[in-house]
């Protein structure tokens, strides 16, 4: 693993230790293509962290005139984004033509105490709606909450209930670790069969299920409906380090001709550059744009 892509799960750990808390396309659309739909392709912001620390309004701006209308956030902190209050960046994102259905907030067990969640998740899903979000996406587990699998399930259930009473849904992103077993069972699994459809969706990295050596296709299968969303990065088979979307090993195409039950939103992510990220994420989206879904 790179010191950039350990990077972005030692900022998810910082964040969830500091805070202690929370800081479709259908079927049809791939039996043929018959009916026409909107791609949503949108960004993680992660991939062009350091522009949007240094100017956040001015990075906004260029990511729009490359063409992305959706962007996903990350780093929601002491009711920010960005250091912007929730109602300031919803209209910096209008402002731009942006939305951004969805964003990254760290959730750990602390989140849920006597089948109670806690204040801090309850304040980040109220501004997750003040921005317009339809999706509030937990990034990553701590590593003392991966055996307690049923209890993180019990625990999105609930968030789940909480954001739909919001007119919104919980979700959960995955990384590698989620394909190790406890118990006999890997961790991905006990989320996804304990875990209620109508509550809680998966956004599936697919770079990561790749990495781990898994077929997107298989769980696509077992699990129909679970995959609103995906993170698309490609992989360097020499450095073992995420790349441009077209520039890697990984066969979108052939991910992508398989029926994705219910995915709505493709979302470009860098973890590792060997351009600047403001010209990769340009560059995936291009690649991107060139696929068939």
């Amino acid at each position: 693993m790179s010191i950039e892509q350990q990077s972005r799960r030692d900022f998810l750990k910082t964040g969830a230790l500091a805070a202690a808390g929370f800081s479709l396309l259908s079927n049809d659309l791939f039996a043929g293509g018959k009916k026409p739909h909107t791609r949503n392709i949108g960004v993680q912001l992660w991939s062009v962290k350091d522009d949007m620390g240094k100017d956040a309004k001015g990075t906004l701006a260029k990511v729009a005139k490359m063409g992305y209308k959706q962007v996903e956030g990350f780093g929601y902190a002491d009711g920010k984004f960005f250091g912007l209050p929730a109602d300031e960046f919803a209209k910096v994102l209008a402002g731009n033509g942006l939305t951004m259905p969805s964003a990254h907030g760290m959730v750990t067990s602390q989140d849920y105490v006597n089948g109670q969640l806690s204040d801090a998740f309850k304040k980040m899903a109220d501004d997750a709606k003040k921005v317009g979000q339809k999706y509030v996406i937990a990034p990553y587990m701590l590593d003392p909450d991966r055996p307690k699998g049923k209890y993180m399930a019990e625990m999105f259930n609930k968030a789940g209930e909480h954001c739909k009473a919001m007119g919104m849904k919980f979700g959960y992103h995955n990384h590698d670790f989620e394909f190790e077993k406890y118990d006999g069972v890997s961790l991905y699994k006990t989320l996804l069969d304990n875990t209620e459809k109508d509550l809680v969706t998966f956004e599936m990295d697919l770079y990561w299920v790749k990495y781990a050596k898994e077929n997107p296709a298989a769980w696509f299968k077992n699990y129909q409906g679970r995959f609103t969303h995906f993170h698309v990065k490609d992989h360097d088979p020499v450095k073992n380090v995420s790349v441009e979307v077209g520039e890697g090993d990984i066969n979108f195409q052939e991910i992508f001709n398989a029926k994705l039950s219910g995915a709505k939103y493709f979302i470009v992510e860098l973890e590792a550059y060997k351009r600047t990220p403001l010209e990769g994420i340009e560059i995936s989206l291009k690649n991107l744009k060139k696929l068939k879904f």
